[in-house]
């Protein structure tokens, strides 16, 4: 995503955004009936540890429900190496329990737990 291309919508969305220390912050908000707060830092680092000037990669999320502030989904990549990394998953099921996995990329083999 190169971080300076800003179509309507997500500038109609967007609460705030500032810089943190491996890249960006950004704060959205969707309107609607299903309104959700989207909380999401981008960082230059790919999922493989690939370092780009100009572009940027979510790096994490979380989605909440503006509503009763509840979390819906959450995902945190952590790049541990020039070719590893680990992205943890959690998603919320209807019964209001959470389902979670933990995906680690090592080189070329992808283990999902």
């Amino acid at each position: 995503m190169k971080i300076d291309f800003k179509p309507q919508k997500l500038v109609n969305s967007l609460v705030f955004e500032e810089k943190i220390p491996n890249g960006i912050r950004r704060v959205l908000q969707t309107s609607g009936n299903h309104s959700k707060t989207i909380d999401m830092e981008l960082s230059k680092l790919d999922s493989l540890g690939n370092a780009y000037p100009k572009e940027y990669y979510v790096s994490s999320f979380k989605v909440y429900d503006t509503k009763d502030s509840s979390l819906l989904k959450m995902m945190h990549r952590q790049v541990t190496g020039t070719t590893n990394s680990e992205t943890a998953i959690v998603t919320k099921r209807p019964d209001g329990k959470y389902d979670k996995a933990l995906i680690i990329r090592n080189n070329d083999i992808v283990k999902k737990d």
